[in-house]
Parts: structure tokens; C-alpha cells; sequence
């Protein structure tokens, strides 16, 4: 059958099959042209219903793809042979009919082909009447547009293949597996090899075999695949060579006119013994992970799953739909099959996981005793010493997804992005010149008020309302993607990982302000790197892993590059990590509030440069450890593979499943406390800074026009709780939408801000001859480069932070010219020259005093 989702139904259309006698009975195949829909009720018993109308012709043995309101139906074959037609089929519950819409028709007639959808572009594999192997694209955006032929993988042609999209830990691939075509004597060749096609560079690579969990090669076709979880590719059921090629081979005898009918009937009694005795399809279910290429085998079915079936993903079930269960029967079953694991928390990791999570609430009790107006609130008074300051701005950069991405990027590619997490020491001087001096000596409790002071007050709110935007919508995404991860492998519930998380961060936050921030945060950091350096440790004394294992698997096989010297700006080269880099934390480190708050909260200029180089240089150990885990989770599953579970949804959950699964209890209580540790370090700040900017950039500025009320301290504390408050729900509706990634685009969309936000800042401090509005369009015209480099370059992500910045301050620097300020000559007091300046006559002006003999 053709089958998919729209609307949440699953619908099923066409098919074929037996009704009154066996094929070698002499029963005649007949072709269906119903469409069916499955619909569940209150206590979610399931109703099979069928559409009023039919398909334009009976169809049958074609592919079958999901898209948006409805499913696409290619190719196939009926009584008349095999068909070039694709139809586009849009169910109406409401009027119990479906529309049916003509897509273009392939440009061969194809049946048994295999069919995958990414973004809005078919992929469809097959084989021609020819044998010829053929390999097609359709871009659905596009109207009237055409089948395009597209390299072909390397390999015999085939039909019954499988083809499924899954990540090999960089992009997305499209894998086809196994496969059969028939050999001119009638016997069929069935293959086992493995092939994955890029569909950026449009090559294809040839992966490997199939094989069992012993390494044996084994052969499928008509097989059933999944891509689940991390990397995984489930293959379930299908035809092995045997007794497939055997009655085929008797069909061929079979049809000789000359066989004796002595022959003839000992030959059918033969052929009738083989399809009466068939004990169906294998029930094994095989996995293959494409990052480490290891087989594993997971729990049989408990049933035969047919050949030829289709298993469609609807939400977190999987239906088995059609298919054949033994040779000429039909499967009249849609079965539902399920991912699970058995893997549970335990009782001493809740308790230390409890424990940890009242120190921090207990801490916000203790600081808030020392908070009596917004000074205290914002700035902590200026009483944090200069290492906690640094600690806590390495923390806030260093969130949870930070703390599992390190690991399963390097797990899944390399040690390519090192240096990236290495230019923050680089930056840090240029920090210490540039920025910091601004920002101590004009006594400023937020970034945006050197805009004002710099260009003018329109400015000021462009860049708080920028930084309030995609704070609140990190927020979300900060609090979600943990409690995905740490939901898979505790078994918490999603909601109840947001909840605890939000909860707990808006009640310390909102009692110690940003002390109790930065205390927390030094809690945290110790807690994230002592944990994640304990792991480590245990991955190499209990994992078996030898210095010869890292030798030889992990350096051979690539995994512990760190060099990229093409000259590919797409990827990961060095000049990309370091460009991107150095731009990256130049925007962070000198426009971004909740990081600059933390070194307005020292005592002077001095410490808080000192705080400022801490935390850079905590870069180093931090990255050193983290990638080495990646390395350490690559070794340890490639020899080890039975051991990385389908149900890790993605790849950033491996580190926690490593930890939950693999570590002796108490140890990973702890390592799982730090990463509630980092989720709560980056939300704390993010609510604390919004709410300082808030306060400051807007709630004072309206107070001063005496339209609301003096009460900054419990203003201020109220918006922590009303934006700790918006970010805790907008991850709930989030994880029960299901439509994460959704929301990685929305972050990214705004995040192509953050890079023209700071060349604003840049230029304003390093040019005099700039002013309000070019520095307004130049953010509005870096905005539009932005999304231009996103939606039409090649550019990696990395050097969006660089076109940002780089843009940013080329417009502000051109447009200036056309427009005058009459206020120019005052403001560029603040730019860096006139600081400089005013400090060494200052210097002079002290020396002549204290000693003017000498001068």
C-alpha cells in the first residue's frame, strides 16, 4: 500500500493482493483503488474508516512520502504494468473525501522504488525496465518544475531497497541499504551494501555491509528501515537470498515446456513444500549507527513482520502498515511498535540531585540579606572578588547544551572547533582595553547606556530591545533542550525538568539578585567541571580504553584532528573557528549584558580585568576535558555498541546517557546535578540581565517623567519573576508542541542581530566621526545582510557573528556620512582616542603637580 500522516490520521491508499486463491493456486492478483484513514477515540481504541471516492486508477507497490497537509503517492504499478504517475492526495475529514493533485510524472515507469523527503525536495531510487539504475530529485518550491537526474550511487542497480534519512553526526544523509535486482536467468542477486549520498555536495559514499551483531554479512531486500534516535538505522524484516532465489529458480524450471511431467510434478511438489512450510520473515531487528558504523542486534518482534511494508512515524509511535507476512499473504494488520528503554534514575542519584538543588536555594536565602536597593540588586554593591566574578562569566557562557554538545559534536566529527572555545584568551586583552574602561568609568549599569551616550536614546532601545528578544527566546531553548536530554535518560518527565529548573532559578535569582547569581554560578562551574573531569577519568580507568585503542582508533580514523587548513569557509576550517571565533566573543564579551554585568560587579577596573582573564583562560582545561570526552564516548561505543541505545533521540544526549548508563550510581547523580547545573547558570543570568536591562533602559527612564511609581528594587524583582516566569513557559508549550528546532530558527534568526549589535559598539568606541542614525540603519542593513548570508551563502554558521560585526560597522561608518548630528563634537568624548587622551593629560597633570621641577 501507499501510506503517511496528515492532520494527525494515518492514511492508507491502494495495494494489492489475493482474494480468492494463491498465486501458484492460479488466484489473480487484484488491484485496489480505496483509501482508508485510522482515527482514535476517547480512550484511544483505534477505528479504521475508508474515504469516500477513489484513486484515479488502482495502484499499488509504488513509494509513498508525508507532506504537509497530505501524502504523495510515486509510481507503482497495476493490471496495465507499472506507472509514471505521482498524485498528491489531501484528505477532508470533514466532507469524508480526499482531493487528489498531479505532481510531475517521473520520467520512467517504476514500481518496488524507495522514496525520501528533505525539506521540501523528493529523493526517489529505483531501477528502470532496462535494469538501469536511476537516481531522481523533485523541488517541490518550485512550480511546474521537473524530475532531475542525479548521480547514481556506485553500485548495480536494484529495486526492494531501503532508503531513510539520518544524520552522520555533521549533516543529514540520505542511506540506502540492500536492495535486489533480477539476473537474466530469473534468479535475483540480493546485496547487503551500503551506500550514503550527500546532498550538499551531491556525492555518494560507499559505507560498508550489512551485518549481524557477529559481524557476519548478511543480505536483505524488501526490508523495513527506521532512523531513530542519534544515528541509528533500524532494519526490520525483509527477504534474505534463501528460499527467495530458490523458488525463483524453480519458477524458471518451472516454465520449460520440455520437463517430463514426471519432472514437473516433483519439481511443484518441491516449489508447494517450500511456500506451505514458510515460516514467515526474519523477526530480528538489526541497528546500525552511522557515526561509529557498529552493528548491534535489539529485541526480536513478536511477530513476522511483512516484506514490503511501510512503517510510518506518527508523534512517538510507529506503525507497521501492509506489507507481505509469507509468499502470496497479505497483512491485514497495522501494528504498533514502540521505542523503550528500561533504564531507570535510582533513588541515591534523586537524593543527590535534591541535595544540590536546595544549596543553591539555600544560597539565595543567604545572600538576600545583603540586597537593600538595585545597586545591590544589579551590581552586587561591587563586593564579589575578582576569581568569582571570572568563574561565573565562564559559567554563563558555558550552558547545558554547551556541556553536551562539546562532547557529542566531538563524538560525532572531531576536535575541528577547539580553537574556537580557544580565541575568548585571544580576545580578552582587546575586552580589557576596548570595552572595560567605558564601562567602569562611566559608572553603567548596562551596555545600552553607552549607546545613548555614544549616539542617542533611539539607539539605546534598538539595542536593549534586541538583547531582550533573544534573551527570552534563549530562555526557552536553554530550560528545553537539557530536559529533553535529561528526561531520556532519568525517565523525569519533560515538564517536570522545565518546572524544577525555572522554579528554582526564579527563587534564588529574585531573593540574591546577581550576587546570589554569581555565587550560584561558582557552585555550578565546580560542580560542572569537577563532575565532568571525574567521568573522564572513570571513561579511561573502567572502559577499557588504552593509550594503542586512542592510537589506533581514535588518531586513524581522524577523530582527533584539530587542524582544517582547506580553504572551505561552508565548514570547519581553521580560518573559520578563528574568525568566527574572535568575532563571536568580541560581540559576547563586549555588547552583551549578561556578560559585561559580571565585571561591573568587582570593586574597580583592575579586578575586574582580573576576573575577565580568569574566565578566559578557564576556557582552556574546560575545552581540553570536554573534547577528550567526546573522543573517550567515540572509543567507548565504537567497541561497545550494544551499549548506545535508539531511544538517545540526539546526538547531545549521549554524554548524559554515557553517564546515567555507565557510571556507578552516586557518581552520575552528581554528573547529572551538573547539568541541571549549567541549564540554571545560563537562566539565572539570563533573567537577572533582562531584568537589569529592563529597570534600567526603560522602567527609569519612564520614572524619571514621573509616571510610575519609585520602587526600582521591588520593580526589579517582580520582572525577574515575570521573565523567569515567560522563559519556564515558553520551553513547556515548546516540548508539548514538539517543535524544538522550530525554535532553534527562531534563536538563530535573531541571533544574526547580536553580530550588527556589537559592530555598533564597536565602531562608536574605535570611530569619532559616526553618529546616531548611522549607526540605526547601519543595524538595520547589517539585520538584512544577515539574513541574506543565512538563506542565500555557503557561509558557516560560525562566521555569522563576523558578517554581522563586519558589516555592521561598515554601514554605520558609510552612512554616517549622510547625515549630520549637532551633537557629533560632544559625543566623541566617548569613543576610545578620547579616553586615552583624557587619561594621559590627566597622568601629566598629576605629575606636573607632584612634582613640577621636573617637568
Amino acid at each position: 500500500m501507499y501510506a503517511g500522516v496528515a492532520h494527525d490520521i494515518l492514511i492508507m491508499a491502494g495495494g494489492a493482493n489475493f482474494p480468492e486463491n494463491l498465486p501458484w493456486e492460479g488466484g489473480k492478483k487484484h488491484y485496489s483503488d480505496q483509501v482508508f484513514y485510522m482515527l482514535h477515540d476517547e480512550s484511544q481504541k483505534a477505528e479504521i474508516k475508508q474515504f469516500t471516492g477513489s484513486l484515479p486508477q488502482p495502484m499499488a507497490y509504488g513509494a509513498s512520502i508525508n507532506f504537509e497537509d497530505g501524502i504523495i503517492l510515486i509510481g507503482g504499478e497495476n493490471e496495465s504494468g507499472l506507472l509514471r504517475d505521482v498524485l498528491f492526495l489531501k484528505p477532508d475529514l470533514a466532507s469524508n473525501r480526499f482531493l487528489i493533485e498531479s505532481l510531475p510524472n517521473l520520467p520512467w515507469q517504476m514500481s518496488y522504488l524507495s522514496a525520501v523527503k528533505i525539506g521540501k525536495t523528493l529523493y526517489v531510487q529505483g531501477s528502470t525496465e532496462e535494469k538501469k539504475a536511476v537516481f531522481l530529485s523533485l523541488d517541490l518550491k518550485k512550480k511546474n518544475g521537473f524530475w532531475n537526474q542525479l548521480p547514481v550511487y556506485p553500485g548495480p542497480a536494484r529495486t526492494n531497497a531501503g532508503m531513510v534519512i539520518q544524520t552522520d553526526g555533521e549533516s543529514e544523509k540520505i542511506y540506502l541499504l540492500g536492495g535486489r535486482q533480477k539476473r537474466e536467468n530469473g534468479v535475483s542477486d540480493v546485496f547487503s551494501d551500503i551506500f550514503s549520498f550527500d546532498p550538499g555536495s551531491m556525492k555518494w559514499k560507499k559505507e560498508g555491509k550489512m551485518q549481524d551483531e557477529k559481524g557476519v554479512e548478511i543480505k536483505r531486500s524488501a526490508h523495513t528501515l527506521l532512523a531513530a534516535g542519534s544515528g541509528h538505522i533500524l532494519i526490520i524484516g525483509g527477504l534474505e537470498p534463501e528460499p527467495f532465489n530458490t523458488l525463483e529458480r524453480l519458477g524458471k524450471e518451472l516454465q520449460n515446456e520440455k520437463l517430463s511431467q514426471e519432472k514437473l510434478d516433483s519439481l511443484v511438489k518441491l516449489r508447494d513444500k517450500l511456500l506451505i512450510n514458510h515460516s514467515g520473515f526474519n523477526k530480528e531487528v538489526l541497528a546500525y549507527h552511522t557515526v561509529t558504523g557498529t552493528w548491534t542486534r535489539l529485541e526480536d518482534l513478536p511477530f513476522s513482520p511483512p516484506a514490503n511494508s511501510i512503517l510510518i512515524s506518527n508523534q512517538n509511535d510507529y506503525f507497521l502498515i501492509s506489507g507481505e507476512i509469507s509468499p502470496g499473504i497479505r497483512s491485514p494488520w497495522i501494528q504498533k511498535l514502540k521505542l523503550r528503554s528500561d533504564q531507570s534514575f535510582g533513588s541515591l542519584n534523586y537524593t543527590i540531585l535534591g541535595l544540590y538543588l536546595g544549596i543553591l536555594v539555600l544560597i539565595g536565602f543567604w545572600v538576600s540579606k545583603k540586597q537593600h536597593n538595585v545597586s545591590d540588586f544589579f551590581k552586587a554593591g561591587g563586593r564579589v572578588p575578582w576569581w568569582a566574578a571570572g568563574i561565573s562569566v565562564f559559567g554563563t557562557q558555558l550552558s547545558a547544551i554547551t556541556f553536551m554538545a562539546i562532547p557529542s559534536k566531538t563524538f560525532a566529527t572531531d576536535w575541528t572547533l577547539f580553537f574556537l572555545l580557544m580565541t575568548i584568551i585571544m580576545v580578552s586583552p582587546l575586552i580589557i582595553a576596548w570595552f572595560l574602561p567605558f564601562y567602569r568609568r562611566m559608572n553603567l549599569t548596562t551596555a545600552y547606556e553607552y549607546l545613548e551616550m555614544r549616539y542617542n536614546s533611539t539607539v539605546r532601545i534598538m539595542g536593549s530591545s534586541i538583547y531582550i528578544i533573544l534573551q527570552l527566546g534563549r530562555l526557552g531553548i536553554v530550560l528545553l533542550l537539557p530536559s529533553l536530554a535529561l528526561s531520556t535518560v532519568t525517565g523525569i518527565e519533560v515538564e517536570l525538568c522545565i518546572l524544577l529548573m525555572g522554579i528554582l532559578s526564579i527563587v534564588y535569582t529574585v531573593l540574591g539578585g546577581i550576587e546570589a547569581v554569581i555565587w550560584t554560578d561558582v557552585i555550578q562551574v565546580g560542580v560542572l567541571l569537577g563532575g565532568a573531569l571525574i567521568c573522564l577519568i572513570l571513561m579511561f580507568f573502567t572502559g577499557n580504553i588504552s593509550w594503542l585503542d586512542i592510537k589506533t582508533l581514535a588518531i586513524e580514523s581522524g577523530k582527533t584532528q584539530v587542524f582544517d587548513w582547506s580553504l572551505d569557509f561552508s565548514g570547519t576550517a581553521i580560518w573559520v573557528v578563528l574568525l568566527g571565533g574572535l568575532a563571536s566573543n568580541i560581540v559576547q564579551y563586549g555588547s552583551d549584558q549578561t556578560v559585561i554585568q559580571r565585571y561591573l560587579t568587582t570593586k574597580d577596573e583592575k579586578t575586574a580585568a582580573k576576573g575577565i582573564t580568569a574566565g578566559a583562560w578557564m576556557a582552556l582545561p574546560s575545552a581540553l576535558i570536554f573534547f577528550s570526552i567526546g573522543t573517550a564516548l567515540y572509543l567507548f561505543y565504537l567497541k561497545n555498541p550494544q551499549e548506545l541505545s535508539p531511544v538517545v533521540q540526539n546526538t547531545d544526549s549521549i554524554f548524559p546517557w554515557y553517564i546515567v548508563t555507565q557510571l556507578p550510581d552516586g557518581v552520575s547523580g552528581l554528573l547529572i546535578a551538573a547539568v541541571f547545573a549549567a541549564a540554571m547558570s545560563s537562566l539565572d543570568s539570563s533573567m537577572n540581565s533582562v531584568a537589569t536591562v529592563i529597570t534600567t533602559d526603560f522602567y527609569q527612564q519612564i520614572r524619571l517623567k514621573k509616571l510610575l511609581p519609585i520602587n526600582e528594587l521591588g520593580f526589579a524583582r517582580t520582572v525577574t519573576i515575570i521573565i523567569g516566569s515567560i522563559g519556564t513557559a515558553l520551553a513547556v508549550w515548546m516540548a508539548n508542541m514538539g517543535i524544538p528546532s522550530l525554535w532553534d530558527q527562531f534563536n538563530m534568526l535573531i541571533g544574526l542581530f547580536a553580530g550588527g549589535l556589537g559592530g555598533i559598539f564597536l565602531v562608536g568606541i574605535l570611530s569619532s566621526s559616526v553618529n546616531g542614525k548611522g549607526a540605526t540603519y547601519g543595524l538595520l542593513g547589517s539585520a538584512l545582510i544577515q539574513v541574506l548570508v543565512k538563506y542565500y551563502s555557503p557561509l558557516s554558521i560560525h562566521l555569522y557573528a563576523l558578517t554581522g560585526l563586519i558589516s555592521a560597522m561598515t554601514l554605520t561608518w558609510i552612512l554616517s556620512r549622510f547625515f549630520t548630528d549637532p551633537h557629533q563634537k560632544s559625543k566623541t568624548q566617548y569613543t576610545l582616542s578620547a579616553l586615552n587622551n583624557k587619561v594621559r593629560k590627566s597622568s601629566i597633570s598629576k605629575t606636573q603637580t607632584e612634582n613640577p621641577l621636573t617637568v
